[in-house]
């Protein structure tokens, strides 16, 4: 009975060790070393090591549930241009660009609310030739290290219209973006017989756009 009672234990401390390592939070803008801190405060027998100045800038909005220590912290992470390495129970963190400017932004859609996952490319203002690049968190924002000066900025996000900054300074605050509509108003579309072909073409008019089609292959167009 008693080696049975020590066997029960001993299950009940392995699950909880085994659950003390499941990480469940929510982060709302928060500097990423803040959330490293705290992960590293709660995080049991993982160490984890990290610059904090390197990666203060950086600012996390996110919800962990349930997730080991290693997979919160690339959840963290997202997008961001940072490493993790992981080597046992030491978890290495940090910034491998190491570029003394860092462009930040915040891209919202036209009600004002955050556009997580837009593209942000920086180019050369010469050639528009991409110099590097990033990705908008959750709450909108991008922070891409870059120590090339006056780049031409290039925000995209998939049905909205490209923007494009000329980046005087690092900071380029709020970047609204617009729907980009595709609109055919007023089409109409009636069959006429060319003298010089055995079968009708096809006219599709509009008030921008007028093309002509016979057997299905484009004889002109004009817009």
């Amino acid at each position: 009975m008693a080696r049975r009672m020590i066997f029960i234990v001993a299950c009940l401390c392995i699950a909880t060790a085994a659950f003390g390592q499941r990480v469940t939070r929510s982060f709302n803008n928060v500097s990423m070393s803040e959330a490293l801190k705290w992960l590293n405060e709660r995080g049991g027998e993982y160490n984890i090591s990290f610059l904090y100045n390197e990666l203060e800038d950086f600012r996390v909005t996110t919800s962990v549930k349930n997730k080991s220590v290693p997979d919160a912290i690339q959840q963290l992470i997202g997008f961001y241009p940072i490493k993790m390495t992981v080597q046992g129970k030491e978890i290495a963190v940090e910034c491998p660009q190491k570029a003394s400017t860092r462009y930040k932004g915040t891209v919202l859609d036209e009600t004002g609310q955050p556009l997580p996952y837009a593209n942000v490319a920086l180019l050369s203002p010469r050639d528009s030739t991409l110099i590097t690049g990033g990705v908008t968190n959750e709450s909108g924002l991008f922070i891409i290290p870059c120590d090339q000066s006056g780049v031409l900025a290039r925000i995209t996000y998939v049905g909205y219209r490209p923007v494009y900054r000329h980046c005087k300074t690092p900071h380029l605050g709020t970047i609204k973006m617009r729907p980009d509509q595709y609109t055919l108003d007023g089409v109409t579309v009636k069959g006429a017989k060319p003298s010089n072909l055995s079968a009708p073409p096809i006219v599709a008019s509009s008030p921008t756009c007028r093309a002509q089609f016979w057997n299905n292959s484009a004889r002109s167009l004009k817009c």
